[in-house]
């Protein structure tokens, strides 16, 4: 009697544990759609916010077991900050474009998912359609973490018309830094006080991105792999500081302190001649710029080389096994050639994956916009963005250090030193990492 009830005793426990998992258990499917939030670095009113919505309308209609809610977020560093906060009250986003030097950060906080694990069967190789360059910053210890989107690249841009006004070629943009200042003296005009009314040249001071593609010009580099050590206080460095030195307090062709959109409305407004910015301020510029103009890379040194920028798509922990899965069905449309190539028609960013130039969306847009094919074509330039632990503090520390030296408050050599120092104390607790 007692084997029997043991018995009946086992195979009703057995059941009950089956039926457990047939009920709760991770093969049930989601009676609705599957919810995910996307977190999107732009401010709510606004084109691109409008063109997002669009794109993520139509996944939704394509994917009806599948409700994807568009979180227009602010700027990056708002995104990063929202999403940060989210994730840690237990409430992540399932997606986010954050910029791809925001990956360290994220791994420091154990936030994001890695990629690999959703590049089996029919996925497999799905990066391998990326530009290389654009990639550098995806990949951290052999693991892919996020996918590139909204890339860009620095760009030269330059007024024709004032070219030609001066006597130099309108087709032929300079090409290495000395002919960037020669250039820049030809263009710079002054009125009777000395004053003056239209620069030479202007670039991107108040960041951190363009000074890094003149770091890499210089021959030198800004860090090591693991994002644990830095090299500023370089002969490389050095001499990447001072030809913004000699363009700004030498020679007088370039202001000390620019941004990205004050230098495209100085660029539209022919106050400046010729300006470093952003691939991504190419629509702005060719929509408002009413004089003919050119648009190619960064004009180099000892060697041709440019950061690239922008943001990647991530996916974040915490979510349950179908979110996790719907989230990657949409990262693959976002990241698939024809909405790259949507994407680019629509904003100016580069499309990250190579296929997206055979869609007819994008060739229509080069035979528009032929200045386009000219960055294109120099992607195999393209390196890895400057990216660290405590990314963001070392970028502000380096923000000062430049204003500093290019207002003449401290000398670069004393400068360099003091930078240095002040980032590997930022860096030390990471040294052994």
């Amino acid at each position: 009697m007692k084997r029997y009830v043991h018995l009946v005793g086992f195979i009703l426990i057995a059941l009950l544990a089956a039926s457990s998992l047939y009920a709760g258990g991770a093969q049930e499917k989601p009676k609705g759609p599957v919810d995910l939030k996307f977190f999107f670095p732009v401010q709510v009113a606004g084109p691109q916010a409008k063109l997002m919505s669009e794109i993520v309308d139509e996944f939704n209609k394509a994917h009806p077991d599948i409700k994807v809610e568009a979180v227009y977020s602010g700027n990056y560093d708002q995104t990063v900050q929202k999403a940060i906060t989210a994730a840690k009250g237990g409430n992540p986003p399932a997606v986010i474009v954050a910029t791809s030097i925001s990956l360290l950060e994220f791994l420091d906080q154990d936030l994001i998912e890695d990629i690999d694990q959703f590049m089996v069967g029919s996925d497999k190789g799905f990066t391998d359609g990326f530009f290389p360059g654009f990639m550098k910053n995806s990949i951290y210890k052999g693991k892919v973490w996020s996918v590139p989107f909204q890339r860009s690249i620095p760009a030269l841009y330059w007024n024709k018309k004032h070219f030609a006004e001066v006597g130099l070629d309108p087709e032929k943009p300079p090409r290495t830094w000395d002919e960037v200042v020669a250039f820049a003296e030809k263009l710079v005009k002054r009125n009777e006080k000395g004053e003056t009314v239209r620069w030479g040249y202007e670039d991107i001071t108040e960041d951190t991105w363009t000074i890094q593609g003149l770091i890499l010009q210089a021959g030198g580099t800004y860090a090591n792999e693991e994002g644990t050590k830095a090299f500023f206080n370089t002969p490389e460095a050095k001499k990447a500081f001072s030809y913004w030195n000699t363009l700004v307090n030498e020679k007088k062709v370039m202001p000390a302190q620019r941004f990205y959109g004050p230098a495209s409305q100085d660029f539209v407004a022919e106050t400046a001649s010729m300006m470093i910015n952003s691939s991504g301020s190419f629509t702005f510029v060719s929509q408002s710029a009413k004089f003919p103009f050119g648009v190619t890379t960064m004009p180099g040194n000892v060697r041709n080389a440019f950061p690239t920028g922008g943001g990647n798509l991530y996916i974040f922990k915490g979510l349950k096994p179908a979110e996790k899965n719907a989230a990657w069905t949409f990262t693959k449309w976002m990241a698939s050639p024809e909405v790259c190539a949507r994407w680019t028609e629509g904003t100016g960013y580069i499309p990250a994956q190579k296929a997206a130039y055979n869609t007819q969306r994008m060739k229509d847009y080069m035979a528009k916009y032929p200045h386009y094919k000219a960055i294109s074509e120099q992607l195999q330039f393209a390196e890895k963005e400057m990216a660290f632990y405590s990314n963001s503090q070392i970028r502000q520390t380096l923000k000062t250090f430049i204003a500093d030296v290019l207002l003449q408050k401290v000398p670069l050599d004393q400068g360099l030193v003091s930078l240095q120092k002040e980032v590997d104390k930022i860096l030390e607790p990471y040294s052994k990492k």
